[in-house]
């Protein structure tokens, strides 16, 4: 089901064929007590499981664009392609992206392509014990290497977690049987019997807004190492397990995940009504600053009640909520005001959303245009800056 027959509510019930008397599959994804609020930055606000949301992507597109300009040969494996397998797409919980690269390939990662990473705001630091010399992690969004669980004021009495965008490089060895290892032993492949010829020269896919280049045979080595992903069903990620459906069929799951979130989850704050967002004209001489402690909420309700054109962005963590402002009105400017490094990497990496910046000193404005110029992007395409 599309995202706008989520908002719309459509129900689909009914289409499948026993659909009123059937336990639906994805209700032990959801808590029911709490809020189903849908955010681009955050995805669904109740859910048990570890999210892919559209800010990831926008992270994993950055990422991977880094590495191909850059020609590393590195090939997509584990989640993304299971779904890929399943059903064309990367499944909702799907929080990371793992990769592979062979040892040919690891001096110019860490000579060419971490630096570059680092210098377009990105959190990189290598495995640690017990796995050290296995690879590299990169983290995007939060900039910050202390958790995972960082939140953000949704509404008022509402909090969410916004997935730091992680993507894991693990470093491949190849046997003297011609069999890909993983070094220091991080990762699945130390264990397992994959040849080389499965995995290069790769293919590329396209999967949800993503090009990445697989495995030559990513299909055999998916089989080889989950079984039939079309009837095992298991949310997992980082030592989580949130559901697990061994012998299920993927079609009723994916209907029944379908079905719940089109009666459960709305796509707007709950301050807004469709109505409201439908009758609302931008106008742009209308403008305001935000208050540095304004909620989504409450900004997106300002907003369609003041018919504003313009708005400036004050707080610390309001920037993460561009991709949700765009998405709801996406004729209204934003800009918004960085005062710490933090804030400055995090706007380079949403510059898509952000129609200006300000910042609060000089310094912060350094390491703005810095890491925008390191994603290459020249400076004076760099729109609506201003001190």
């Amino acid at each position: 089901m599309t995202f706008a027959a989520q908002q719309e509510g459509t129900h689909m019930l009914g289409e499948y064929e026993g659909a009123s008397s059937h336990v639906n599959l994805a209700t032990p994804l959801f808590d029911s007590s709490l809020p189903a609020i849908r955010t681009s930055i955050a995805g669904i606000s109740n859910a048990k499981y570890e999210q892919l949301t559209d800010g990831s992507k926008e992270i994993y597109k950055q990422v991977l664009r880094v590495f191909e300009r850059n020609k590393l040969e590195y090939f997509l494996f584990a989640g993304a392609i299971v779904g890929y397998v399943r059903n064309g797409r990367m499944p909702p919980w799907n929080d990371d992206l793992d990769v592979i690269i062979f040892e040919d390939q690891i001096k110019h990662f860490e000579t060419v392509v971490l630096p570059l990473l680092r210098d377009c705001g990105y959190v990189c630091w290598p495995v640690a014990a017990p796995y050290t010399g296995g690879g590299y992690h990169i983290l995007g969004l939060q900039q910050d290497t202390n958790t995972r669980r960082a939140s953000i004021e949704l509404a008022d009495g509402i909090r969410v977690v916004v997935p730091w965008a992680q993507i894991d490089v693990f470093y491949t060895s190849v046997d003297s049987a011609g069999l890909i290892r993983n070094l220091s032993g991080w990762g699945m492949y130390h264990t397992k019997q994959i040849p080389e010829t499965w995995v290069r020269p790769g293919t590329f896919v396209h999967l949800d807004s993503l090009r990445a280049r697989a495995f030559s045979n990513y299909e055999k080595d998916i089989w080889h190492e989950y079984g039939n992903v079309a009837a095992n069903i298991v949310v997992h990620s980082h030592d989580k397990v949130a559901l697990k459906l061994m012998g299920s069929d993927w079609e009723k799951f994916e209907f029944d995940y379908d079905a719940l979130l089109s009666t459960m989850v709305r796509g707007m704050p709950p301050s807004l009504c469709r109505a409201q967002l439908a009758g609302f004209v931008a106008n742009t001489d209308r403008r305001l600053d935000m208050p540095a402690d304004a909620n989504f909420d409450t900004i997106a309700k300002v907003i369609c009640e003041r018919g504003l054109g313009q708005v400036n962005l004050t707080g610390a963590d309001q920037s993460f909520w561009v991709l949700d402002l765009k998405r709801l009105f996406p004729g209204v400017k934003l800009d918004v005001l960085l005062s710490t490094e933090k804030e400055a990497k995090r706007a380079v990496h949403l510059r898509r959303f952000i129609d200006g910046v300000k910042f609060s000193d000089p310094a912060v404005r350094k390491i703005y245009e810095d890491c925008l110029l390191a994603s290459d992007v020249t400076f004076s395409s760099a729109r609506g800056c201003s001190t």
